[in-house]
C-alpha cells in the first residue's frame, strides 16, 4: 500500500541531495543537446573538401577556393579562408603555419566549449548520490536507535532514501561520461582534420619556403 506519510518524510530528509542531482540531469541534458547539434554542424567531409579545393587551387581560382570555403559555414572553413587570404602576401611558410595553429587552436576551444562541465557533472553526480546514501544509512540507524524492536518497517525509509540518492546519481552520471567521452573524440577528430586540411591548402597556396 502506498504510504504518503513515508514518502513525505523521506523527501523531507533527502531533497537536498535529490534536488541538486536533478538539476545536474537538466544541465547535463541540456548540454548534450547543445553539443551534439554544434560538432554535427561543424563535423565535414575532409577528402571531399580536400579534392575541391586542390582543383581550384590548381587551377589558381583562389578567389572561388575562398569563396567555397566561406560557403561551409563551419569552423574548417574559416580556418583554411583565413589561410588562403593571408597565403599570397605571405613571405615565408612559418607565419601562415603559425596563423594556421592559432586559428585551428581558437576553433577547438569554441568546440570544447560546455564539454568541461559535462564532465564535471559526470565526476561529481556519483559522489553526491554517495552523499545521499550515507545520509539514508544514517537515517536508518538513528530510526533503529528511537525504535528499538521495531521491525524492518523502521528502516524502510532511510534505505529507500539511500537506494533512490544512489540510483539518481548514477543516472545522471552514466550519460554524462558517455557524452563526454563521445564528443572529446568528436572534437579530437574534427581539429586532426582541419590540422591536415591546413597544411593541405598552405601546401597548394602559401610560398614554398
Amino acid at each position: 500500500m502506498f504510504d504518503l506519510a513515508a514518502v513525505k518524510e523521506m523527501w523531507n530528509n533527502a531533497w537536498p541531495v535529490i534536488s541538486l542531482l536533478l538539476v545536474c540531469s537538466v544541465f547535463s541534458g541540456a548540454i548534450i543537446l547543445e553539443r551534439w547539434f554544434s560538432l554535427s554542424r561543424a563535423a565535414f567531409n575532409r577528402e571531399g573538401l580536400l579534392a575541391r579545393l586542390r582543383k581550384l587551387l590548381t587551377e589558381r581560382r583562389r578567389e572561388q577556393a575562398i569563396a567555397q570555403c566561406d560557403a561551409l559555414k563551419k569552423p574548417v572553413g574559416r580556418v583554411l579562408s583565413a589561410l588562403l587570404e593571408s597565403g599570397a602576401q605571405a613571405p615565408s611558410r612559418e607565419p601562415l603555419e603559425r596563423l594556421g595553429q592559432r586559428l585551428i587552436r581558437g576553433e577547438a576551444a569554441s568546440l570544447t566549449q560546455y564539454i568541461t562541465t559535462l564532465g564535471t557533472i559526470a565526476s561529481v553526480a556519483p559522489f553526491v548520490g554517495l552523499f545521499g546514501t550515507v545520509m539514508g544509512i544514517i537515517h536508518a540507524f538513528r530510526a533503529i536507535s528511537e525504535n528499538a524492536g521495531g521491525g524492518p518497517a523502521v528502516v524502510a525509509n532511510g534505505i529507500a532514501e539511500a537506494l533512490i540518492t544512489t540510483a539518481l546519481g548514477l543516472f545522471v552520471a552514466i550519460p554524462a561520461v558517455v557524452a563526454y567521452n563521445a564528443f572529446t573524440r568528436k572534437v579530437d577528430r574534427i581539429t586532426e582534420d582541419m590540422e591536415i586540411c591546413a597544411d593541405e591548402v598552405i601546401d597548394l597556396s602559401g610560398p614554398r619556403s
